[in-house]
Protein backbone atom coordinates (compact mmCIF):
# COMPACT_ATOMS: atom_id res chain seq x y z
CA UNK A 1 0.00 0.00 0.00
CA UNK A 2 1.24 3.44 -0.93
CA UNK A 3 1.07 5.90 1.90
CA UNK A 4 -1.52 7.81 0.51
CA UNK A 5 -3.54 5.67 0.95
CA UNK A 6 -2.80 3.92 4.29
CA UNK A 7 -3.35 8.02 5.33
CA UNK A 8 -7.09 8.08 3.72
CA UNK A 9 -8.27 4.94 5.32
CA UNK A 10 -6.66 5.78 8.65
CA UNK A 11 -8.93 8.93 7.84
CA UNK A 12 -12.09 7.25 6.83
CA UNK A 13 -11.51 5.03 10.34
CA UNK A 14 -11.20 7.74 12.20
CA UNK A 15 -14.18 9.79 10.97
CA UNK A 16 -16.58 6.35 11.60
CA UNK A 17 -14.58 5.96 14.85
CA UNK A 18 -16.53 9.77 15.97
CA UNK A 19 -19.50 9.25 14.28
CA UNK A 20 -19.98 5.69 16.66
CA UNK A 21 -19.10 7.70 19.23
CA UNK A 22 -21.06 10.14 18.89
CA UNK A 23 -24.38 8.37 18.20
CA UNK A 24 -23.87 6.15 21.63
CA UNK A 25 -21.19 6.86 24.07
CA UNK A 26 -21.30 4.05 25.67
CA UNK A 27 -20.23 1.94 22.97
CA UNK A 28 -17.93 -1.07 23.06
CA UNK A 29 -14.66 -0.11 25.00
CA UNK A 30 -12.22 -1.58 21.72
CA UNK A 31 -13.88 1.16 19.45
CA UNK A 32 -12.05 3.69 21.40
CA UNK A 33 -8.75 1.60 21.80
CA UNK A 34 -8.86 1.83 17.86
CA UNK A 35 -9.38 5.42 18.21
CA UNK A 36 -6.38 5.44 20.24
CA UNK A 37 -3.89 3.53 17.80
CA UNK A 38 -5.29 5.55 14.98
CA UNK A 39 -4.09 9.03 16.89
CA UNK A 40 -1.89 8.69 19.77
CA UNK A 41 -0.17 5.50 18.90
CA UNK A 42 0.18 6.70 15.16
CA UNK A 43 2.52 9.74 15.78
CA UNK A 44 4.67 8.43 18.16
CA UNK A 45 5.38 5.27 15.61
CA UNK A 46 8.04 5.60 12.89
CA UNK A 47 5.82 5.34 9.42
CA UNK A 48 7.61 2.03 8.49
CA UNK A 49 4.82 0.64 11.26
CA UNK A 50 1.67 2.61 10.58
CA UNK A 51 0.47 0.03 8.10
CA UNK A 52 0.67 -2.89 10.59
CA UNK A 53 -1.31 0.26 13.13
CA UNK A 54 -3.97 0.51 10.46
CA UNK A 55 -4.65 -3.02 10.17
CA UNK A 56 -4.64 -3.83 14.43
CA UNK A 57 -7.32 -1.01 14.53
CA UNK A 58 -9.31 -2.70 11.68
CA UNK A 59 -9.13 -5.95 13.02
CA UNK A 60 -10.40 -4.23 16.75
CA UNK A 61 -12.94 -2.29 14.84
CA UNK A 62 -14.03 -5.40 12.88
CA UNK A 63 -14.41 -7.32 16.53
CA UNK A 64 -16.13 -4.43 17.91
CA UNK A 65 -18.60 -4.28 14.77
CA UNK A 66 -19.67 -8.52 15.90
CA UNK A 67 -20.15 -7.69 19.32
CA UNK A 68 -21.39 -4.89 20.23
CA UNK A 69 -21.01 -5.08 23.52
CA UNK A 70 -18.49 -6.83 26.02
Amino acid sequence: MRRTEIEQQRNELIERLRQVRSINPRTNPLYRKALGLLTRTWMRTPAIRHLALLKTAMWLIDIADKYPMI
